[in-house]
């Protein structure tokens, strides 16, 4: 598992199954982002974005999730470029 994964891991350890991770915890994993990290998410997003491509068109539920992890992952990348 990558430092990545394991800080998502840690962020998400104790909230519900649908209970999203707050801004606080994005931003205290994006402190922790090195350079693996942000090519790590950078990564990430070109595979969601492919991602999205082979989707239904008629399956939104599924682009909507699509759609929030490449914005949570963009938002991510711009807070772990800033520090």
């Amino acid at each position: 598992m990558s430092n990545l994964q394991n800080l998502i891991v840690n962020a998400r350890s104790g909230l519900a199954l649908g209970e999203k991770i707050s801004d606080d915890s994005w931003q205290a994993i994006a402190k922790q982002c090195g350079a693996a990290e942000i090519e790590e998410i950078e990564q990430r997003i070109v595979s969601l974005r492919a991602e999205l491509g082979t989707v239904e068109e008629w399956d939104g539920d599924t682009q909507d999730d699509i759609h929030l992890a490449i914005y949570s992952f963009t938002q991510l990348l711009k807070a772990a470029k800033a520090r």
